[in-house]
């Protein structure tokens, strides 16, 4: 194959996007790795990674199996959601960080009510009478966005948290209930999981599945704020119990959640009991830690089934190595020889968002030159570099507002490897007033977003231990500390307020 026939090709493949919330070709390259099995019929139910690892782009493509596996699946997102509004529902009969399971539980036991009365195949008895009324009187016709509902219809009050039936309905005004005399959410929820678990083991439906993502969207706005946290420990906890119920009683009923790793591993400071939920985690990592790992990497996979997916005629075990040949690149790192794949994935968090991004920037540079050599790789990566420091800035603005000045910093630190005593004493010559850390404390910080590594160097040769590699490790303060090869770039070129 010629030089410009590979360019015609990279210019015609279809990289997706870098969200997999908003890809609407997901479904033709996703790159499932068991996780219908381990998610939707395994044990697994709480997804947990760092931004950009792929859990919006999991839990759209469950969404998009249902029909294939005869299931029903309802999506909830969390992005619009009033959480100022839920903040406020805490139920007094409970201690923290418990309270807000009330109001948790209700959401996804209306939920799966719903979806008994969407669901056609459905029988119909006094149970299901009793629910379709639940659920028509509370929310009307209209079953979409319940989650939302449910929030801005329920009030606090000296007698517990309550609720209106649907404004449309002929009873509007008064509380709702179930049976005879249920007006606390504490009643109705009760009396709703004795009616969901009662019809579901007597009449034979197909499998319900509930999810929870976008929780993390509101995170920055409430970085600092206990109830937040209070309030994503409850709902998980509310999940937790509710799985392990409808796995013990064998119930076509699974919840699943999404989470960012950070404020997963955060909870631990607010409830020691979170240990417990480990046995039920999907921890998705993509890492590359071993050399041997590089051969078939996950990530390179992930970008090899987009290629195959755009260009049926490329029959290469691996189609990035094909069209970026080492010998035809000629790519230095530090004055040696690097493979792309490898140069592309040391300026990454190991995240498929990076891959992505690194190649559709090498796509553009490919249309703009039509040309394809090392130059290419050295002009996308101008580009990935300031869209990466981007990234980071958006993480790093809840804690520092003036990022310009961090950034400042960090270039007066240089690309070579440093001490805690050098990281110091250049914070205090710099006079960093705008950023309200100990420098001490900003070291942490920004190795728990992967701004800075630990590296050791020993007979010429160099280990690096990041969170990018285990999210579970801590800075060594003793240890030499390096900036991250993706950053460095990018200090150079982004001059951006944010």
């Amino acid at each position: 194959m010629t030089l410009k026939d590979k360019i015609r090709i990279i210019k015609a493949i279809d990289f997706g996007s870098i969200d997999g919330l908003n890809d609407k070709h997901l479904s033709s390259y996703f790159l499932d790795k068991n996780f219908w099995n381990k998610l939707v019929n395994g044990k697994e139910f709480f997804v947990i990674g760092r931004k950009g690892t792929g859990k919006s782009a999991i839990y759209t493509w469950i969404y998009e199996q249902q029909f294939k596996q005869g299931v029903l699946v309802e999506n909830l997102s969390f992005q619009n959601f009033p959480f100022e509004k839920l903040l406020k529902l805490s139920d007094d009969d409970f201690s923290k960080p418990n309270q807000y399971q009330s109001i948790w539980r209700n959401i996804i036991l209306s939920e799966i009510a719903a979806q008994i009365i969407k669901d056609q195949t459905a029988k119909v008895d006094e149970e299901y009478k009793e629910l379709k009324k639940y659920v028509e009187h509370r929310f009307g016709t209209d079953l979409t966005e319940l989650h939302q509902k449910v929030t801005t219809t329920t009030t606090k009050s000296e007698a517990g948290l309550q609720f209106k039936f649907f404004s449309g309905s002929k009873s509007a005004g008064k509380e709702m209930d179930l049976g005879d005399g249920f007006d606390n959410i504490t009643a109705i929820n009760k009396r709703l999981e004795q009616l969901i678990r009662s019809y579901l083991k007597r009449t034979r439906t197909r499998k319900y599945i509930i999810q929870f993502d976008q929780l993390d969207d509101n995170y920055t706005n409430y970085i600092n704020n206990n109830a937040y946290f209070q309030c994503i420990i409850s709902l998980f906890k509310a999940i937790y119990g509710l799985n392990l119920l409808f796995d013990y009683e064998k119930l076509p009923v699974k919840v699943i959640a999404y989470l960012r790793s950070d404020i997963y591993y955060e909870i631990n400071a607010y409830d020691p009991e979170s240990a417990r939920w480990d046995d039920h985690k999907y921890l998705l990592n993509w890492s590359i830690i071993n050399a041997r790992d590089w051969h078939n990497a996950p990530l390179l996979q992930l970008i090899n089934k987009r290629i195959t997916t755009s260009n049926a005629t490329i029959t290469d075990k691996s189609p990035f190595h094909f069209l970026f040949k080492d010998d035809e690149m000629d790519i230095l790192d530090e004055g040696y020889k690097i493979k792309p794949f490898k140069y592309i994935v040391h300026r990454s968090f190991h995240r498929p968002r990076d891959i992505v991004q690194f190649c559709k920037y090498i796509q553009r540079e490919v249309k703009d030159s039509d040309q394809l050599d090392y130059r290419t790789f050295f002009n996308a990566e101008k580009r990935y570099s300031e869209w990466l420091l981007g990234e980071i800035a958006n993480e790093i603005g809840p804690q520092i507002k003036h990022t310009k000045t961090l950034w400042a910093f960090l270039r007066a630190l240089g690309e070579r490897p440093f001490t805690k005593y050098h990281f110091t004493q250049t914070f205090l010559r710099g006079r960093n007033k705008n950023i309200e850390k100990s420098p001490q404390a900003l070291m942490r910080f920004l190795y728990r977003l992967g701004v800075i590594m630990n590296i050791n160097q020993v007979n010429g040769q160099t280990e690096y231990f990041s969170i990018i590699r285990n999210e579970r490790t801590e800075l060594d303060e003793r240890m030499k500390m390096k900036l991250h090869s993706g950053i460095i770039k990018g200090l150079n070129t982004y001059d951006h307020e944010t």
